[in-house]
Order: C-alpha cells, then sequence, then structure tokens
C-alpha cells in the first residue's frame, strides 16, 4: 500500500520538493547578495521579515483561492508567479523593491506548500499516512541540503543562480502537469475557525508552533554557540549538516512508529528527549575552556556532532507527526486544516528567534537555551496531560459498558435480574 501510494504522489512530492530547493537556496543567497552591495544587517533582516510575513499572509488567504481554482492550478500559478519574481531580482539592487518581491514570495509559496500538503493528505490512507508524509520529508530535506551546495557553486554568478532557480521552479509546473494522480476535489465548505481545529486537535496545533518554533531556535543556537566558543565557519557549516542528516535518519523510522500508535505518544517521547538534551547541555557547558586543546577539542565536536544528529532527528519529524495526527480527525476541509497547521508552524518559526531577541538582554547568554527548553517541556506536559484525559475518559467510558452488561445478568433477586426500563 505505501509503495502503490508512493507511486501515485510521486509528482506531488517531486514537484513540492523542487520548489523547496529554489526556497531554501534564496533563502541563503539573498543575504549574501545583500551583504556583496554593501547592504546592512538590518537591511537583511527587513527583505526575511518580509518574506516571513508575506507566508503568514498566503496562509491565511491560500484556502479559498485552492478552493475555487483547485489543486494544480494553484500549484501551477503560485509557482509560475514565484519563477517571474525570481527573475526580477535580476533588475534591480533596491532593497525595498527586493523586500516587495519577497513578501510577494513568501505568500506564493505559502500556497503552494498548503497545496502539495492539502493533495497528499486528501490522498493517503490514514493507516500509511506517516511513512508517506515521512518520504515526502525526507526527499524535502534532501533538497534542502542540495541546495546549500547550490549556493556555494553559484554565489560568485548570482544572476545565473536566479535564472537556473527560476527553471527549477518551472520544472516542478511542467512535473506537476505532467502526473497521471488525480487531485483532490474541491468544494465550497464551510469556514473552519482556529478554536475548531484547537477543541479537535489540541496536540497538533500545539506540536505545530513549537516544532517551528525549536527549529528555527535550533538552527539560531549552534552557529551562534559555535562562533562564541570559537569554531572556524567550516567547521559550523558540518555541525549544521549533522542537523539535516538527524533528519534523514530520524524521518522514516518515526513515520513508521507513527502509524503503528497513538501519535501523541510519538510527540510525547520526541519532545521529553529534547528537553532532557537541552537541560544537559545548559548544565554541562560543554564549550568551557574549548581552547584548551585540540583532542579535547575534536571528541567534543565528536560529540556535539552526535548529539546534534539525534536534536534533528526528533524535532524536524515533529511537524508530519502533527500534521498526521490532526488528519485523524478527518477534518471538513483538508485544504483549511492543511493551511492553518502550516500558518501556525510559521508562527512559531517566527516567534522563536522573536522571543530570543527579546529575552537575550535579561536572561543572556543562555537564552537561547531555555527558550528550548521551555517549548519542548511546554510540548510533553501538555500532550502527557491529554493523553491522561484520553485515558481517563476512555476508563470512565469502559466502566459504564461494563455495568450496562452486569445489570443485565441473571440473578437470584428479581430486581437484580429484570433490566431496567431505561435499557429495555
Amino acid at each position: 500500500m505505501v509503495k502503490a501510494s508512493l507511486v501515485s504522489l510521486f509528482a506531488i512530492i517531486l514537484a513540492s520538493a523542487l520548489a523547496q530547493l529554489a526556497s531554501s537556496a534564496l533563502l541563503t543567497s539573498l543575504p549574501l547578495q545583500i551583504a556583496s552591495i554593501g547592504g546592512s544587517a538590518s537591511q537583511a533582516g527587513l527583505v526575511a521579515g518580509a518574506y516571513s510575513l508575506g507566508f503568514m499572509v498566503g496562509c491565511m488567504r491560500g484556502v479559498r483561492m485552492i478552493n475555487r481554482i483547485g489543486h494544480i492550478r494553484a500549484f501551477v500559478g503560485a509557482a509560475g508567479l514565484t519563477a517571474l519574481l525570481v527573475l526580477l531580482f535580476k533588475n534591480t539592487e533596491s532593497i525595498i523593491f527586493w523586500t516587495v518581491l519577497r513578501f510577494f514570495m513568501g505568500a506564493a509559496f505559502a500556497v503552494l506548500f498548503a497545496t502539495a500538503d492539502a493533495w497528499l493528505n486528501e490522498s493517503i490512507k490514514d493507516e500509511v499516512r506517516g511513512r508517506i508524509l515521512s518520504v515526502n520529508s525526507i526527499v524535502i530535506g534532501a533538497m534542502a541540503i542540495l541546495s546549500q551546495i547550490f549556493v556555494a557553486k553559484f554565489t560568485e554568478v548570482p544572476s545565473q543562480m536566479l535564472e537556473l532557480l527560476s527553471a527549477v521552479l518551472l520544472a516542478a509546473v511542467v512535473l506537476l502537469c505532467m502526473t497521471r494522480s488525480v487531485p483532490p476535489r474541491t468544494y465550497k465548505a464551510k469556514r473552519i475557525k482556529f478554536k475548531e481545529i484547537w477543541a479537535q486537535s489540541p496536540v497538533a496545533v500545539l506540536g505545530a508552533f513549537a516544532s517551528g518554533a525549536i527549529v528555527t531556535s535550533l538552527l539560531t543556537i549552534v552557529p551562534y554557540s559555535l562562533s562564541k566558543a570559537g569554531v572556524g565557519g567550516s567547521t559550523t557549516a558540518l555541525m549544521i549538516a549533522m542537523i539535516y542528516i538527524g533528519r534523514l535518519m530520524f524521518q522514516w523510522p518515526f513515520g513508521s512508529l507513527a502509524d503503528r500508535m497513538d501519535r501523541r505518544w510519538l510527540i510525547l517521547g520526541s519532545s521529553a528527549l529534547i528537553t532532557v538534551i537541552m537541560v544537559t547541555f545548559l548544565i554541562a557547558d560543554p564549550f568551557t575552556g574549548w581552547n584548551s586543546g585540540f583532542l579535547r577539542n575534536y571528541h567534543l565536536l565528536s560529540m556535539l556532532g552526535l548529539v546534534l544528529v539525534v536534536l534533528g532527528g526528533l524535532s524536524f519529524p515533529l511537524q508530519s507527526i502533527c500534521v498526521a495526527h490532526a488528519f485523524e480527525r478527518k477534518p471538513e476541509s483538508s485544504v483549511a486544516l492543511s493551511t492553518y497547521l502550516l500558518f501556525i508552524w510559521a508562527a512559531g518559526s517566527v516567534a522563536g528567534p522573536t522571543l530570543i531577541s527579546i529575552l537575550a538582554p535579561v536572561l543572556g547568554s543562555k537564552t537561547p537555551d531555555l527558550i528550548l527548553i521551555g517549548l519542548s517541556g511546554s510540548l510533553a506536559l501538555f500532550t502527557a496531560y491529554r493523553l491522561y484525559v484520553a485515558k481517563l475518559f476512555f476508563v470512565r467510558r469502559s466502566s459504564r459498558k461494563q455495568l450496562l452488561s452486569v445489570s443485565n445478568m441473571p440473578y437470584a433477586s428479581y430486581h437484580q435480574a429484570q433490566p431496567s426500563e431505561k435499557y429495555k
């Protein structure tokens, strides 16, 4: 069943992955281009913030568009618009113009990814949902790594890189238009409110937010801590790669487990382990005395690499597990649910670094560690609470059924032997 689903959805998975390659490459290359033309760090932040804001707006408005014009047209339109916007970067070096372009690009990418997520979740069965979403995440993760190689190769010729990225997006359009998979039907469904999604899958909602915040905070902590410790740029890049390698290694096993158990237990275990690892980091402070000797540094780097593999493997799959858990409830609109969860993840990815920057003057250098502990610990505690409530509810329902069956058993007493009028 897994193989058949993958074959039928191959085009949408690969098209989404190609779009991710372009998105990740632009995320890294544009700050480099801003620096090369003499731009400041605040200008780079402005352009990055415009993308995040556009992404959130695209999530909010994407549901109506997808339902109105259909999945294929929404994906093709968003990818084609993004390819056009990429080419426009070549014609000017105005930061204001780049900011506007990145805003619309963020909105287009949001529609693109929301369409792909909704298509996948609507088309696959729940018993293989975790594994299919894991394959999708693995392919996307591989493209994210490939995008950094892409950037390294074309850093000196940014205009050529922009042309190639535009071609990659157009290739995604061609690939999706050639698919044999039938897109889900679109219909005018009633609008789903946030409180309805929260009422049905609170763990998925909090998990999506925490996943975005944890991943972006983790990608902020590692390079900052290594830089403060005096680690070189190439070694830092290697450590970042370990996080993505962990994502690729853990994604399939986690997806397979998610199809065989209550997915909330997997969310609880992942968030609890992240909390334990970060508390250990906070207490041990492994970078103390970093320059005391090469051999010590080598051992520290080896241990840190292994830990980062585990952290990447625990944090990145959280989003797909939360999405799979949310779709267990059979929502009335898969497009709305996918877009909501993508929006919540994006909000978390903005909130993580923002919290670090706000609290750093108060909490000092340990702020990123404390933020991660707070995020993962809160998710673990809330998930444990929801599992306890679910177990309590199940026990009470079971006890009622057992009482009902006992009341109808033949006893010597007349009143015990006769079922009450309520149950006749």
